[in-house]
């Protein structure tokens, strides 16, 4: 199958990423460099050696240069001429390539055989698929990687598939053994066959494929298009992802040619080596074809080669080809390699560590107090109170508070003044205990010791919220149960018109605990908001929230005040043990009547005295003004424009002859007092 690191691997393959790759540790081609891009990487080579290796001692020095040179970690020899090459292999290795130790899996019994050399150890080791395939088998091993470093083990199939005519019994031959390389692998990804691998396992079938003839072969190892469906079973995918597996095409870095045979020329003319692979399970690093005849001066003299090093009469007729494996960790189980998901977008990586997002928080590598998943080292907002955490991150860990839930730490509001702690209690004075009737922001207590308002009455409520308001409050008392099949409804009969903003106070004790766990409260049938989102689980727990006075109206407008109060689908109102409630006040205040004279005190403290009706000290045009309106005539009552409340005091006022009604003698008496005091 095709995936997005493709453009990167191939870009790498040709040496260009050598210099721009953020973990480039090597592999330049262009100054001789053929080193791994990372030291992580498992560098595969495929080499047909042409019976020349160990069993001709005369090339023996050029052989070992060019391995020197690739520093491979497993390969696989085609033909290894001769049991006793095959025996020498793993000490001749380690005088080559001193890794300490090389393991050797010497494949079917051959005139010329293929064998795996490994300097990891080496399990699961078969001579042949089953059905068989053909010639020379197939060599399979199981590389058995260090658990701490990789993520999984590489399974390898060596192959060296029949040579030479185009058609006939050849091509014949060849196309059994990629019908039973076809059927082993899609056998391998599935329990109870002949061979069962561990999921996401990487399979690389490598070699001399003599892929001369037909297309049918080729097919058949790329599609899983099997020809002999009798023998080898039905058509089967290869990769893990039931997909197509993918035929690799290293080329040489200097001519971009993918032919490894002949060698010793700079343009051979067929590609009978290659890697076909499972590419949803491994990526490759570098991958190139290895031509000492191609390279320069100075690139041959930095890589350790000399220029015909990879010529049939130095070496042997075919190039070696080489894969770096790039394997990846799929952390969050989606059947995509890691890197892919972040280079397509399916995760994010905004630490640019190379592990998806989800993976940092999933593993606690990385935290994310507010599960938004971005992880909180991410997070570029706010930071009002300087403590280099987020304030989201703050709220959401209650490491701050938010009582009257903008969004901002409370200890934030109070630093810069968007809210009053008059108190010094380190909660904004809208939020604490007490009433800010007045809604200047102060509580009441505080606006009455900092002398923003006054008490005449030491009422412990400031003047002008006992003139035209009088507070309205009413409870529900405990609603039992709550839950998502067990709302509650809180009614108010003819709720009076709000002449503030209303607030309504809401004890709960229930089934939260999780953010899908919430009451959501409704007004009307108008949904107001989503509360308890953030609460514990079976406590005692306290929210408020505030309508503001043209909503409530809009909504209520004189009648009934309905509250709903739903609790979301995860909400059980079977748990806490059947005990759980909510608790409502509702509470605003309303318009009354409780300053007659408009003086701006309560009557109660109006310290009338006679002609003096506003109780200013003084008579001047106000208390004029307000004769007038006592003023009726002898025997009558005072003017019905003045409510009830204010005929007494017209009869303090201006009722100077005491015989119970204004008139003009009592303007004649008063006239001198008021010209007095103009």
């Amino acid at each position: 199958m095709v995936r997005s690191f493709r453009l990167y691997a191939w870009l790498v393959g040709l040496g260009v990423l050598a210099c721009i790759s953020q973990i480039a540790h090597g592999y330049d081609p262009s100054v001789g460099d053929f080193s791994k891009v990372d030291p992580l990487d498992i560098r595969l080579v495929a080499y047909n050696v042409e019976g020349n290796f160990i069993s001709d001692p005369a090339r023996d020095a050029a052989f070992a240069r060019v391995l020197q040179a690739l520093s491979p970690d497993i390969i696989v020899f085609e033909e290894i001429g001769s049991d006793a090459a095959e025996a020498g292999l793993p000490s001749r290795l380690n005088a080559v390539l001193p890794y300490g130790t090389w393991e050797i899996h010497g494949g079917q019994p051959s005139i010329i055989r293929t064998v795996v050399a490994s300097r990891f150890p080496l399990t699961m080791q078969l001579q042949d698929t089953v059905p068989f395939s053909s010639t020379r088998g197939v060599t399979i091993a199981l590389a058995d990687l260090p658990d701490d470093t990789y993520p999984v083990d590489v399974y390898l199939m060596g192959v060296h598939l029949k040579c030479c005519n185009s058609e006939g019994t050849e091509d014949a031959l060849r196309q059994r053994s990629a019908d039973a390389i076809a059927s082993w692998m899609g056998d391998a990804r599935m329990p109870g066959g002949n061979i069962t691998l561990a999921p996401q396992t990487p399979m690389i079938v490598l070699g001399d494929f003599n892929l001369v003839g037909g297309p049918g072969p080729e097919n058949t190892l790329i599609t899983g298009d099997i020809f002999d469906n009798v023998t080898f079973g039905p058509d089967v995918k290869g990769d893990w992802d039931n997909t197509n597996v993918t035929d690799l095409m290293p080329r040489d870095p200097f001519t971009l040619d993918a032919d490894t045979w002949p060698s010793g020329t700079p343009n051979p003319s067929s590609r009978l080596d290659r890697f076909i692979y499972t590419d949803n399970a491994v990526g490759p690093g570098a991958f190139f074809v290895f031509n000492t005849v191609t390279m320069n001066g100075s690139q041959l003299a930095a890589a350790g080669v000399q220029a015909n090093d990879t010529s049939p009469n130095v070496t042997g007729d075919h190039l070696p080809i080489v894969m770096d494996l790039r394997l990846f960790i799929d952390c969050n189980d989606n059947g995509i390699a890691d890197p892919n998901d972040i280079a397509t977008g399916t995760s994010n990586d905004c630490n640019g560590n190379g592990v998806p997002d989800e993976c940092d928080i999933a593993s606690g590598h990385s935290p994310d107090a507010n599960e938004d998943g971005i992880p909180d080292e991410c997070i570029t907002g706010a930071d009002c109170n300087n403590n280099g955490i987020d304030d989201a991150v703050d709220l959401f860990t209650q490491e701050s508070d938010d009582c009257n839930n903008n969004n901002v730490p409370d200890e934030c509001d109070i630093a810069e003044g968007t809210s009053h702690d008059c108190n010094n209690t380190g909660v904004p004075d809208e939020c604490g205990e007490g009433i800010d009737c007045n809604g200047n922001g102060w509580l009441d207590v505080c606006d009455l010791s900092l002398g923003f308002s006054t008490d005449c009455n030491a009422s412990g409520v400031p003047d002008d919220c006992e003139l035209d308001v009088t507070r309205f409050s009413v409870n529900s008392g405990q609603l039992i149960p709550i839950g998502f099949i067990a709302p509650q409804e809180f009614d108010i009969a003819s709720a009076p018109i709000a002449f503030s903003d209303v607030k309504i106070d809401i004890d709960s004790f229930a089934d939260y605990g999780q953010a899908n766990e919430y009451i959501t409260v409704f007004l009307n049938g108008n949904m107001i908001d989503n509360l308890f989102g953030d609460a514990a689980q079976c406590a005692p727990e306290q929210r408020s929230l505030t309508i503001p006075k043209a909503t409530f109206n809009s909504i209520v407008g004189g009648a009934s005040a309905n509250f709903d109060f739903v609790g979301s689908s995860a909400v059980n109102a079977g748990q806490c043990g059947g005990f759980n409630y909510v608790d409502v006040t509702v509470s605003y205040f309303v318009e009354g009547e409780n300053d007659c004279n408009k003086n701006m005190l309560p009557d109660e403290c109006d310290t009338v005295t006679m002609g003096d009706f506003d109780a200013d000290g003084a008579m001047t045009l106000n208390d004029y003004n307000a004769y007038t309106n006592c003023f009726e005539g002898p025997g009558l009552a005072p003017n019905p424009n003045i409510s009830n409340c204010a005929q007494a005091l017209c009869l303090t006022a201006f009722d100077l002859n005491s015989d119970g009604d204004v008139d003009l003698m009592d303007f004649w008496m008063w006239q001198p007092m008021l010209s007095a005091n103009p």
